[in-house]
């Protein structure tokens, strides 16, 4: 007989992690130090370009926005991936599943965490953009919160998929909780139009969801107007790419616990 879904658990989970979130100096790392020291970086470039006389002075936003939009697709695929790490590391994982707790109540609680942590290292990263080098990330006006929304889907798609290559795979694809996201980052547009691509990577582009998101990102600065198709299209990419690695990610780990690879986390 399968438990029914109970908010309870997802709570206990989430409240464990968030408990030990403060005290840990990886993760405090992770959720400010990284993306503050990306944004002072490249901030610096991005005014030191714009110095020249030949640069458009919406540059600078065009960078910064940038940075400040891909911070939500690495930390939300981040958040997703360590919140199942967390427990591997801890050796926890037997213990928690030989609870009544499911693979989606686990789930759940990763996604509401992630958000909860995502949304506090956006509000300090908004701040440190505005306060360092004058941006307004809230320029986007309404469209920012569908951009957001959008992002933070790709990086959970992501996770659930290196969730699931993890438990799959075991410890020595571990590092693709790290380096995974990257891949796509030359495909999405981020800091140039897919225009400027090779034919072969506008291919790729067009089915990754963050090209979409980027390139609307650019018209909303410089047109003021808002691409349309450019959300559908992403939204539509996103809830495939979000079932599909879902699903593998509750297959492999209902896979591990017939076959018995689960007690290798333990």
């Amino acid at each position: 007989m399968k438990a029914k879904f109970s908010p309870k658990r997802v709570w206990a989970i989430l409240v464990r992690h968030l408990f030990s979130w403060p005290r840990d100096l990886e993760s405090l790392a992770e959720s400010f130090w990284w993306p503050s020291f990306d944004l002072f970086i490249w901030g610096l470039v991005t005014v030191y370009l714009q110095m020249s006389e030949n640069t458009p002075s919406i540059f600078i936003s065009f960078f910064l926005g940038a940075i400040v939009l891909w911070m939500f697709v690495y930390r939300s695929q981040q958040e997703m991936s360590f919140t199942f790490l967390k427990e591997v590391w801890d050796r926890n994982i037997l213990n928690i599943f030989t609870t009544p707790l499911t693979v989606w109540e686990f789930l759940s609680a990763s996604m509401i965490l992630g958000i909860t942590k995502l949304t506090i290292s956006a509000l300090w990263m908004t701040f440190l953009a505005y306060i360092l080098f004058q941006f307004n990330v809230f320029t986007l006006g309404f469209w920012f919160i569908p951009f957001l929304l959008n992002l933070l889907l790709v990086g959970w798609s992501a996770g659930f998929l290196i969730n699931g290559l993890i438990v799959q795979y075991g410890w020595r694809v571990q590092s693709f909780a790290w380096t995974l996201i990257l891949v796509i980052q030359p495909f999405s547009a981020v800091f140039y139009p897919v225009s400027v691509m090779p034919g072969w990577m506008q291919g790729v582009a067009a089915v990754i969801p963050t090209s979409y998101v980027f390139e609307g990102m650019r018209a909303v600065l410089v047109e003021g107007r808002f691409e349309v198709n450019n959300l559908l299209f992403a939204t539509g990419l996103n809830l495939i790419y979000i079932s599909l690695s879902a699903l593998y990610f509750a297959r492999s780990f209902r896979r591990a616990k017939e076959t018995g690879m689960i007690v290798k986390f333990s």
